[in-house]
């Protein structure tokens, strides 16, 4: 297929990830459409070129249209609903990709599949992990059943691609997980990280991820899993210490019990996952090249100290 000029179909991308890559599509020339729930969100496509295509993850027949007039599609949604049944959540994503898919059965052209890299068990060593690690044995981590599930769609000749994101996304201010640890740094008035914080996190800039889609859209065969990451030496605790240089509050280490009481148990659980996973596949393969500004750098000079200046004249939610 002709990459340049493409037809782009996307689902998530009006969320921060997504939104940042449908803007780099439509600045290198592509025609980019892009699933909405809401005005809110179709106003954030149009704001950056994009068409907006009113549905969410039950709009099989939408999904399947726009998969069958596009010549790259791209599915990065996913349901954060965590009370939601997890097997409702596979279930729903699993008929999304297969009206995704179908469409694109016998043409090459490409289904981005996103993933997470943290559903693949740490090194013992503590080195770097590749995407062939073993898959973690973690009962509340089973995302990795998605991906599996959609991978079989090779087998049916549909020429899919995962792009597995690490924990933390990060760039123009923005990210889930950032904000977030900062707000509560603000409502806390300390930068707190469990116990000795030396867990081991990865990361990514969106600008820098988003590029990776693009190639991969453009270079990757069917069937491949890559690690979209830049970062991976950064500990909790670095991490903690630049939200307090950003926010002008202590870093302070605390128990786990502690974290949990101010935290709450699942973002420490999340904070906890140990994870390095290497990109060196995308970039030996595919010629990626991250650019961007480190994730500390971005904290303490960059994006992040507009975005604490916003969270203290807020209160942190208080």
């Amino acid at each position: 297929m002709t990459f340049a000029g493409s037809k782009v179909f996307m689902t998530g991308a009006t969320g921060y990830t997504g939104l940042v890559i449908a803007e780099h599509a439509v600045k290198a020339g592509h025609q980019v459409r892009g699933l909405s729930r809401s005005s809110t969100g179709d106003q954030k496509l149009q704001a950056i070129g994009a068409i907006p295509v009113r549905g969410d993850l039950s709009s099989l027949d939408t999904m399947r249209g726009e998969s069958s007039n596009a010549d790259v599609v791209m599915h990065l949604a996913w349901i954060h609903d965590f009370q939601m049944d997890y097997d409702e959540v596979l279930k729903i994503d699993k008929a999304a990709v297969a009206a995704l898919a179908k469409p694109l059965k016998g043409t090459q052209k490409p289904l981005l599949y996103t993933s997470v890299t943290s559903l693949v068990q740490p090194d013992p060593s503590g080195g770097e992990t590749m995407e062939d690690a073993p898959e973690v044995e973690n009962p509340l981590l089973r995302r990795m059943a998605a991906e599996r599930s959609a991978l079989e769609w090779v087998d049916l000749g549909v020429r899919l691609v995962v792009i597995r994101l690490p924990p933390y996304v990060y760039g123009c201010g923005g990210s889930v997980f950032l904000p977030m640890l900062m707000q509560q740094a603000v409502k806390h008035k300390r930068s707190i990280y469990p116990e000795a914080g030396n867990i081991h996190t990865t990361d990514v800039h969106v600008d820098d991820a988003a590029r990776l889609y693009l190639l991969a859209a453009e270079k990757a065969a069917a069937g491949e899993v890559f690690n979209g990451t830049t970062g991976t030496t950064v500990t909790v605790r670095q991490m903690a210490e630049a939200i307090a240089k950003t926010t002008g509050y202590p870093a302070v280490s605390v128990s786990r019990d502690e974290a949990v009481e101010l935290w709450g148990e699942f973002l420490v659980n999340f904070v906890c996952i140990e994870n390095r996973a290497s990109s060196r596949k995308a970039q030996e393969q595919m010629g990626w090249r991250p650019r961007e500004a480190s994730m500390l750098t971005d904290l303490v000079e960059g994006s992040y100290v507009e975005t604490a200046k916003r969270l203290k004249d807020e209160g942190g939610g208080t």
